[in-house]
């Protein structure tokens, strides 16, 4: 079975390389390092120095586009979106959002070219991770007003449908919004695998008392794992993020990725969560990777390396304790 770690926060070579070795050395296969807006302007070099010392200790490399365009899952902050506030999604009609439209030819055009970026850099899976349109409880609007109504998406709704874009989320632009999204990531992981690389796509587990609530993202799993050059599908049920009973929560997503992967020959791959708990609930961690491994995925992944301790806004306590029993579960 694979088994890698994300790894993100530091782009200081010799940190980065000692660290590589060290995953490699606790039994790691692959490690996903994070590519954001500020690596891509900054970084760009030192990540493929980055990438090829992960390579020279045997770790498989995927790249994510974290926090592109608040677009992607992430936490990193968008500048494409303050520089580019007329390609943004505008909720209810009238309320412009910091998230990019994935309606939007520009911000396709700017995806592509981070793709390219990626690939140069050495990838060998892109990670597609957790494409999803904005949240209006995130601006104060109630769950109804989550219709984009940018000019892009007035223009393709209206030539998809024949008919005027309404302002509510009605059955007809919920079919729209997953078809976009769809259509966007199928056309990314495209462009890639015409560069010889792989994808990997990330999507929002579903959550819910149907397990069904998995509205701002791809909902249609069976889709994306269908499209040529799809390596693996994946998912992330961060069962502590979610507020949801692990067993059943990680049991029943890793369940829908396996089926759904296996049913077109891709490789199911699962994320845990490794990172927001401190010491006292590492049992709920090893219940979730339990249920990982009893539903028959391909790959596990976890999130983060070191428990994510650098980062404060991730809330692990005693880190160094988590992440010792993070591996252990997760390598053994």
């Amino acid at each position: 079975m694979t088994v890698g770690v994300a790894y993100f926060g530091n782009r200081i070579l010799r940190h980065a390389a000692a660290d590589m070795a060290d995953a490699a050395e606790r039994g790691f296969t692959g490690v996903l390092h994070t590519f954001s807006e500020h690596d891509l302007a900054h970084y760009r070099q030192q990540m493929a120095r980055i990438i090829a010392a992960s390579h020279d200790v045997g770790l498989q490399v995927q790249l994510s586009p974290w926090g592109l365009g608040h677009v992607f899952g992430g936490e990193a902050d968008s500048r494409w979106v303050a520089d580019n506030p007329r390609q943004c999604q505008v909720l209810g009609g009238t309320t412009p959002v910091s998230a990019a439209c994935p309606s939007n030819p520009g911000f396709r055009d700017f995806v592509r070219a981070w793709a390219d970026a990626a690939v140069d850099a050495g990838a060998d899976r892109i990670f597609w991770d957790e494409p999803a349109w904005a949240r209006p409880e995130t601006v104060g609007l109630p769950a109804h007003a989550a219709a984009c109504g940018c000019a892009s998406c007035r223009a393709a709704f209206a030539h998809r449908f024949a008919a005027s874009m309404p302002a509510r989320l009605t059955d007809e632009v919920a079919a729209f919004r997953r078809t976009v999204l769809t259509e966007f990531i199928q056309e990314l992981v495209a462009h890639v695998a015409a560069r010889g690389v792989a994808s990997t796509v990330c999507l929002l587990p579903p959550v819910g008392d149907d397990g069904a609530d998995d509205a701002p993202g791809v909902g249609d799993w069976a889709a994306i794992a269908a499209t040529p050059g799809v390596d693996a599908l994946a998912t992330a049920p961060y069962w502590k993020v979610f507020d949801q009973p692990p067993a059943q929560f990680v049991g029943a997503a890793a369940a829908r990725v396996r089926d759904a992967a296996h049913a077109h020959g891709a490789r199911a791959q699962l994320w845990q969560q490794g990172f927001g708990f401190g010491p006292d609930e590492l049992p709920d961690f090893r219940t979730a990777v339990r249920a990982g491994r009893d539903a028959g995925v391909d790959e596990l992944w976890v999130w983060g390396y070191e428990a994510g301790g650098h980062m404060s806004s991730l809330g692990t306590r005693e880190p160094e304790v988590v992440w010792e029993a993070v591996c252990d579960a997760v390598t053994r």
